[in-house]
């Protein structure tokens, strides 16, 4: 707070001299206008940067920064129309939804001395369209500008200087002063410090751009801008039927010719019309193989006209949703029709189940402005409502919800915003964004169409959501096959990690069972065939320890052994089995002696 009183002393105390604008910057009313200040070589971050309305030499502020920190002072910078940034040494400063009255000169200025860094002029200028024999009517609010006291007048700019229209006759202090002159008037209310002009039954060539300016005869220039007026006039035409309905997807291009084989000649002009409220809206024209560009999307690039070989050929790319309309190709002066037509570009939207769809509808370019708006779904003969507006806007945010849809309309920025929650296969449809009138026929009046497909969630996706709690609804509809291919990579790998295990278990057992029987064949003895060959067995079973008890082995002298009859090693008489009597058995007592110890060993 001190620091914001610190300030308004500096303002009211510190003048600055008088700065040069380094360039004039034209941005139509409504607009968004940025710009940057680098000071690479000059003030460190720790001084505070500002943005200035210049007025009378002197620094008015309008927001400043200091340590990350915004400080705003004009009306619309309280209203967040003007912010200021300063990062990486450079101040940013922007100024959204511009005004005729935000006209004037600007400098981003530094430090508590207001050291400019950069000195712009801003012209914010007003772009009207007309019907021949329309009246127009505009207030240039002066206020705002510094303006008390002197004449004010209305011109119209040409190639060298701005050319007197009208003006009032003597400088007005209070009170009111006007004039008129031919059909145009003006009106200068000092106590509301607005002037205002009007102009009754228009022409088409009173197109042009026009000054309110403040007036000095006397001085050089004359004229001193106060607000900047556009206007194109259009001729009236008779309401035109639309041949045919072309329907375009979003991002396609589109071509059409227009033959006259019969009618004008090459020297007359060729143009193709926008129709709105029966007038002629100019997008672009042709006259001797010269082409004139009106419309920003002509501007951009998307729109060409040719005339060869008696036929206009008219191509428009990279369509959007915004350029749906009724169009005309027309010819000579008088705008006459050669073909009129309905172009529908609509958008094509894919979806799964359980997915949400937003839709935004800007209706700007259309002239609409006042009305409900609505989301119709089509059948096949009308558009059944799904949500609407509750009552027509002018101005503000207008919403309502319809069970699973929702409408909000910005009449501000002129767009409808639509959204549908947990989408099913059955919303799959054509739909609408209208204007809505229930006591007119048809009720709706398309603003925009939308193809929405919605498919089914593949059943493994749906496996995956079941089997995983923990994803079923965070992770959302658009990652869940690809969790499923996850989860099936994972499953395979420890499939195959499991059947390697088992294998490997059942050789190890199968080489430990082989292991257990080649032991088991060594303490089987076959019949001796010599005495040395006995002793030679009794010298296998010797051990060092000559106190350990006898054992006895069971010897079975048999011409064949019998996988049947079992054979015992290493067993105490008293455990040897009995045999049947009339098998002779025998018995074997073996001792263990200790060797002498071989010296050479």
């Amino acid at each position: 707070m001190e620091l914001r009183v610190t300030l308004l002393l500096l303002l009211c105390c510190t003048g600055l001299q008088a700065e040069t604008p380094e360039a004039e910057m034209s941005q139509q009313e409504g607009s968004t206008f940025s710009i940057q200040c680098p000071y690479t070589t000059q003030p460190e971050n720790e001084q505070l940067k500002a943005w200035c309305r210049m007025r009378n030499e002197r620094c008015q502020l309008e927001v400043l920064t200091l340590d990350s920190v915004q400080y705003r002072y004009s009306d619309r910078a309280m209203q967040g129309h003007i912010t200021i940034q300063d990062y990486n040494r450079t101040v940013s400063i922007t100024m959204s939804d511009l005004q005729a009255e935000d006209s004037g000169i600007y400098s981003c200025v530094y430090s508590s001395n207001y050291v400019p860094l950069k000195t712009i002029s801003l012209n914010v200028y007003k772009e009207l369209h007309k019907l021949e024999l329309d009246s127009l009517s505009v207030q240039c609010p002066y206020g705002a500008l510094g303006y008390s006291w002197g004449r004010k007048a209305w011109c119209r700019q040409g190639q060298a200087q701005c050319s007197l229209v009208v003006s009032t006759v003597y400088p007005s202090t209070w009170g009111s002063n006007g004039a008129r002159n031919k059909s145009s008037s003006i009106q200068d209310d000092t106590r509301t410090r607005t002037v205002t002009i009007t102009m009754d039954k228009l022409q088409v060539q009173d197109s042009g751009v026009y000054w309110c300016a403040l007036y000095n005869p006397n001085q050089r220039p004359a004229f001193i801008r106060i607000m900047e007026v556009r206007l194109s006039v259009d001729k009236s035409l008779p309401a035109q039927t639309a041949e045919a309905e072309i329907s375009q997807q979003e991002g396609s291009t589109f071509s059409i010719q227009c033959p006259y084989t019969t009618q004008p000649e090459n020297e007359q002009l060729k143009a193709w019309c926008r129709m709105r409220n029966a007038r002629c809206q100019l997008v672009a024209w042709t006259l001797a193989s010269m082409q004139y560009i009106y419309s920003d999307r002509a501007r951009q690039g998307h729109l060409t006209i040719q005339d060869d070989n008696r036929t206009v050929s008219i191509t428009m790319s990279d369509l959007q949703a915004e350029d749906s309309g009724i169009y005309s190709c027309v010819y000579s002066s008088n705008y006459v029709p050669l073909k009129t037509i309905s172009l529908n570009v609509y958008k094509e939207l894919h979806k799964l189940e359980l997915d949400s769809l937003s839709v935004q509808c800007p209706y700007g370019a259309l002239g609409y402005s006042w009305g409900r708006k609505a989301w119709c779904r089509q059948g096949q003969a009308q558009c059944s409502l799904v949500v609407s507006t509750v009552y027509p806007s002018t101005w503000g945010s207008n919403g309502a919800r319809n069970k699973s849809s929702s409408i909000q309309d910005d009449t501000r920025t002129r767009t409808v915003t639509i959204t549908m929650d947990k989408l099913q296969v059955q919303d799959s449809g054509v739909y609408w964004c209208a204007l809505y009138n229930p006591n007119q026929r048809p009720a709706f009046i398309r603003i925009m169409e939308v193809r929405l497909s919605v498919d089914k969630i593949p059943a493994a996706t749906t496996l995956s959501v079941t089997t995983s709690s923990s994803q079923k609804n965070s992770s959302g509809n658009s990652t869940q096959p690809r969790n499923t291919i996850t989860i099936s990579v994972v499953l395979c790998i420890l499939l195959i990690l499991a059947f390697t295990i088992t294998t490997a278990l059942c050789i190890r057992q199968r080489k430990k069972l082989k292991t257990g029987g080649n032991r088991q064949a060594e303490d089987i003895y076959d019949k001796p065939e010599s005495p040395a060959q006995l002793e030679s067995t009794e010298n296998m079973g010797r051990t060092t320890d000559d106190s350990r008890d006898l054992n006895y082995i069971t010897l079975d002298f048999k011409p064949r052994l019998s996988s049947d009859e079992p054979l015992y090693c290493n067993v105490e008489p008293s455990q040897a089995p009995r045999k049947p009597e009339d098998e002779n058995v025998e018995y074997a007592i073996i001792t263990h002696k200790q060797l002498p110890k071989n010296d050479k060993g």
